[in-house]
């Protein structure tokens, strides 16, 4: 398992852990003993992928997912999933959801290990975030695991905490409040782009055939050939 810390907050450090089988950010508390885990499938997975975006932009997306709930005792995984994967939930694929339910069990099991190995007691019961757009797999997951996995919107559970709190952040003023983001702000990551191998440049070099060439030497030919012979007729 490969654990990388990327977000140092207040009250939670954020980890992208990668092991064979799955990739998930995930908040380890710094200043709570027991925790639920809450799992959250993104509508835009791509925007927090490390390996496949530009990190400056996936890291912008990061900040503003865990901060906007880092004063709650609330421990957020985010699975990665590849593009196949996930196109099984955007096409409501029902036959192919034991494919996402073997990779939600691992994610659940890989962040229970790193909460336990930080000595944060870890609550049965795993919260699942509502996802409208992911409605029919929510359903079906969670009908499946009866109550070890229940299903409520981040601010329900936001509101565990907060009973006031809104899916906007604000900052209060003695004379005014404004909204300075959302928890749904997303920025879109643009893909990273690989130089090509040299080699590959090479090799993808168009190479003139052995047709192409005949044809040029004979129109030389020819040109030589009408040259010659429009000189001697101006000469006789």
């Amino acid at each position: 398992m490969d654990r990388k810390l990327v977000l140092e907050l207040n009250n939670h450090n954020v980890y992208y852990v990668k092991t064979e089988d799955v990739s998930y950010y995930i908040t380890i508390p710094k200043k709570f003993n027991t925790t639920n885990i809450c799992i959250e499938l993104k509508s835009k997975m791509e925007n927090y992928n490390l390996d496949m975006n530009d990190e400056i932009w996936v890291m912008e997306n990061v900040k503003n997912t865990f901060s906007f709930i880092d004063n709650y005792n609330i421990t957020l995984v985010l699975p990665i999933l590849n593009e196949e994967d996930n196109s099984i939930l955007e096409k409501l694929d029902i036959g192919k959801f034991e494919v996402i339910d073997h990779i939600m069990g691992k994610t659940i099991n890989s962040a229970y290990l790193n909460l336990k190995e930080a000595n944060i007691q870890i609550e049965s019961q795993v919260i699942l975030i509502n996802n409208e757009r992911f409605k029919s797999f929510i359903n079906w997951f969670v009908s499946r695991y009866n109550s070890r996995i229940i299903c409520k919107n981040l601010l329900e559970v936001i509101q565990t905490y907060n009973v006031n709190a809104t899916t906007y952040k604000k900052i209060e003023t003695p004379a005014i409040s404004f909204v300075v983001g959302s928890y749904n702000n997303e920025v879109d990551a643009p893909k990273v782009i690989h130089e090509p191998d040299p080699k590959e440049l090479q090799q993808l070099k168009p190479q003139m055939s052995s047709g192409f060439t005949s044809y040029w030497l004979l129109v030389a030919i020819t040109i030589i050939v009408a040259g010659v012979v429009a000189l001697l007729a101006f000469l006789s």
